[in-house]
């Protein structure tokens, strides 16, 4: 695991030098560059079944050697830093504190986001199984057709350290780069220190951002790209230059393979390059042939990265997006009338209310839109993934709003539309656009303020710019300093402070186990002793029947607790990953997910059930064996 950090610090010092761009690009681009490495060994030793500690260790020594040898070289060339020089501005401190607090919580705490343990980090054990990341046979094919890079990345320090300790350093480590990013933007827009400094600070203080920051999902990863998107295509713009248009190929590809919102954000982005690219070509102030040559320099990376994703989706799926068609219509709105649309922009917005009282008074405001102006149910299955409902106080990383910020953004566009600056208008643009078009595209889910973050994060930069300039912004600054002070001690899943019922009653100092159910302290109980009882019979071979169609939170748990001593073969699929059950062998044990199980079960012996079980979750055994057991 240190070695990863070691190759992180000397790359970022190591592009410092060679590039002598400014310390925060440097950071960024490390991160770029450890996301494609980290694709680059999954792929490559993937093919040949060898994703394996020894190897990946030794994948990462090489490159790491190099850069201390390049910087030993060249060690009179790196700038120094004068710290008694530094001024500490108390909006860097404070979001220090922040990402300080949210270390720990990721640290102190088993990863415990139900998305992580349903599929994420379950797929990783899967992976690390097979030696490969060719698809398996599963009931929850989320571990298949979701794009993977931040879980190729969590891949890396899971091999490294056998353990899941530090899988929250990919979000913590890329929410700091998105916060490093969004100031870069901000300096492309002709921004001042002091307002790239405010867009630092309001982008590191997004609640959500904050949340997803310990945590073990995608959100904050994929966000940090499309960031790293529009700084590079707007890079491009201005300088017309090749090595932006080819770090332009890398981030959206990296973006696609992270996360399939990244089409959505990614879309008005690229369509303002491309637009912005032909007005320059019409009015002759470019060429056509080297536009020409930028836009292969942005696809072949792109294509290149994605291109063994797309292939092992199309040999499943049929749709090299992985989306089936049974998928689309679950996910994807089935009607785009505007007040379908509209039904579904005032619901999106809606889940930033979440505060005592204020979210009561949301609610009351979506419903009399809905039944007085828009005429629509507000539960409609056209447009509705699962039924609307708010949060009085959102503090997990699935439902925390972002109220401080929605309530700036109202008179920062009002700021922006006003302003003459067009790169701050086209950022703008970044944003409201993307949302719309999200809110167009994608079902109402009560977790879609996760998938907000990316504006969130490219409205900071206009919110930066209008508070800059009134008298008023302290106070704003430290409101918002305090809301973010809160939501990193107070964190549901991970508290550094326990303050039930703000946070749950778990606590760090209770065994890992208990961690994964903070909302289910029972189910917790019962998975301590369902482990032992794994563990203690040394069951080698295990089958994994399900009936959960998205999944479960247990398995994740059962697998790592037994990562040394067993394997596990799902069986007996209802999905379309059954052509891939090619499993026909005895199994010591079955774990059978279902709220109804029979006494008995055959796989291809007959077993029968245990006694020792867990919510939903059965033991099975050979039925010669059972007395046995």
């Amino acid at each position: 695991m240190l070695l990863l950090i070691f190759f992180l610090f000397n790359f970022f010092l190591s592009i410092k030098i060679f590039t002598n761009y400014s310390w925060r690009l440097s950071f960024c681009l490390s991160l770029q560059l450890f996301a494609f490495l980290s694709w680059f060994f999954v792929e490559l030793f993937g093919f040949f079944d060898a994703i394996a500690w020894y190897v990946c260790f030794i994948f990462w020594l090489f490159p790491t050697l190099f850069s201390i040898f390049y910087l030993f070289n060249n060690r009179k060339k790196l700038p120094k830093i004068e710290f008694v020089n530094l001024k500490i501005q108390p909006t860097i401190v404070l979001l220090g504190s922040v990402f300080l607090f949210t270390f720990l919580s990721g640290i102190l705490y088993a990863p415990n986001t139900i998305d992580s343990t349903v599929y994420h980090l379950t797929r990783i054990e899967f992976w690390l199984q097979h030696k490969n990341v060719n698809y398996f046979a599963t009931q929850t094919d989320r571990m298949l057709y979701q794009p993977p890079l931040a879980e190729y990345m969590i891949l890396q320090f899971r091999l490294l350290k056998d353990s899941d300790t530090f899988s929250f350093i990919i979000q913590w480590l890329f929410a700091i780069g998105a916060c490093l990013g969004v100031s870069l933007l901000a300096e492309i827009a002709g921004a001042n220190k002091k307002v790239q400094q405010l867009s630092l600070f309001i982008a590191g203080t997004i609640p959500m951002l904050i949340l997803q920051s310990s945590s073990t999902q995608n959100d904050v990863v994929v966000a940090f790209f499309i960031i790293m998107t529009a700084l590079h295509l707007l890079k491009n713009l201005k300088e017309n230059k090749s090595t932006s248009a080819f770090l332009s190929g890398i981030s959206i590809g990296e973006a696609i393979l992270t996360k399939g919102t990244a089409y959505v954000f990614l879309f008005p982005i690229c369509m303002f390059w491309g637009i912005m690219k032909l007005i320059k070509i019409y009015n002759k102030e470019v060429k056509f042939i080297q536009q020409l040559k930028f836009l292969m320099l942005l696809v072949i990376p792109f294509l290149t990265i994605c291109l063994s994703f797309y292939y092992r989706n199309y040999v499943l799926i049929g749709s090299p997006l992985g989306v089936s068609k049974e998928l689309f219509y679950v996910y994807n709105n089935q009607s785009h009338t505007i007040s379908s649309f509209l039904s579904v922009v005032f619901r999106n917005l809606s889940l930033h209310f979440t505060f005592p009282g204020i979210h009561l008074i949301a609610e009351k405001i979506i419903y009399f839109l809905h039944q007085s102006i828009l005429n629509v149910s507000v539960n409609d299955p056209a447009t509705s993934f699962c039924p609307f409902d708010l949060p009085m106080l959102g503090m997990t990383e699935d439902n925390a709003g972002n109220l401080l910020h929605i309530l700036l953004i109202i008179p920062a566009l009002t700021f922006v539309f006003k302003s003459r600056n067009t790169t701050l208008k086209a950022i703008t643009f970044f944003g409201i656009f993307s949302f719309l078009l999200f809110c167009f595209q994608i079902k109402w889910q009560l977790w879609h303020s996760r998938l907000h973050i990316p504006v969130f994060l490219l409205m900071s930069i206009p919110i930066a710019f209008f508070i800059e300039q009134y008298k008023f912004s302290k106070p704003i600054v430290l409101l918002i300093g305090i809301s973010a002070i809160t939501f990193s001690l107070f964190c549901f899943n991970r508290p550094i402070i326990k303050f039930p019922p703000l946070t749950s009653n778990v606590y760090f100092s209770e065994s890992r186990i208990a961690q994964f159910y903070t909302m289910q302290e029972e189910k917790g109980n019962q998975m301590q002793a369902v482990i032992k009882y794994l563990q203690k019979k040394n069951f080698k071979t295990i089958a994994v029947k399900s009936e959960e169609k998205y999944g479960n939170d247990i398995l994740y748990p059962i697998m790592y607790n037994l990562r040394h001593k067993s394997k596990f073969y799902p069986v007996q699929m209802f999905n379309q990953t059954k052509s891939l059950d090619s499993t026909n062998m005895n199994f010591d044990a079955v774990l059978f997910f279902t709220s109804t199980p029979p006494d008995t079960l055959k796989i291809v012996n007959n077993y029968k059930k245990n006694v020792i079980n867990s919510s939903d979750l059965f033991i099975f055994t050979p039925l010669k064996n059972i007395n046995k057991h």
